[in-house]
């Protein structure tokens, strides 16, 4: 008696259909959420760099607070000396992403235009910084011209407290998902949910 066993050709199709449908479920899922850590990380170092230069340009200069500084009082030249440009943008054009920035929940589209100089930094994120009163703006897209170009996945603004360069909370979490520009995302994102980009 010669007993053989082993799988037949319908099996082994059947099997391959179920790996094919389990597989077509879970990748692009896996990496949506790959693309959001990236873009999260991207965000930290981009802060971390212009923290980074607030305070050692305050120390260089020897002054007690930022807004005490050469580059506080320019902050073109504050980037340009502070930060591997490069390139310079006139506008946002050419750093920014030339289509229109749109918001989480869709309520917003549109163009971004910089009330300072633009820049795309060495690490490919675009920032631009300017002053509103006492506080500098600043305007990221971590990724340069690249997508998805939406509020609080890779464009973000936030703003910088005027003597010690660091980052303050001044847009509230709960503008972020219809904001194009991510004005209280940065909040969202590392204040309440510890840099996961679960919303």
């Amino acid at each position: 008696m010669n007993n053989k066993f082993g799988f037949t050709l319908g099996e082994i199709l059947v099997t391959l259909a179920i790996i094919g449908v389990v597989s077509a479920l879970t990748i692009p899922s896996t990496i949506n959420n790959t693309q959001k850590k990236a873009l999260a990380v991207q965000l930290q170092k981009t802060i971390n760099d212009i923290t980074n230069a607030t305070d050692l340009h305050t120390t260089d200069e020897n002054k007690n607070s930022f807004s005490s500084t050469s580059g506080y009082a320019n902050l073109n030249e504050f980037v340009e000396e502070n930060f591997k440009v490069l390139k310079s943008c006139s506008s946002a054009s050419g750093c920014f992403a030339d289509v229109n920035y749109r918001s989480l929940d869709n309520s917003q589209n549109k163009s971004f235009s910089c009330a300072g100089g633009a820049y795309l930094l060495a690490n490919s994120a675009a920032i631009c910084m300017s002053k509103n009163g006492t506080q500098v703006v600043v305007v990221t897209d971590v990724n340069g011209k690249k997508g998805p170009n939406t509020g609080g996945r890779d464009m973000f603004t936030f703003k910088l407290d005027n003597k010690t360069g660091d980052i303050v909370s001044s847009y509230s979490s709960s503008n972020c998902k219809g904001s194009a520009y991510g004005e209280g995302c940065y909040e969202l994102l590392a204040e309440e949910n510890n840099w996961s980009m679960d919303y």
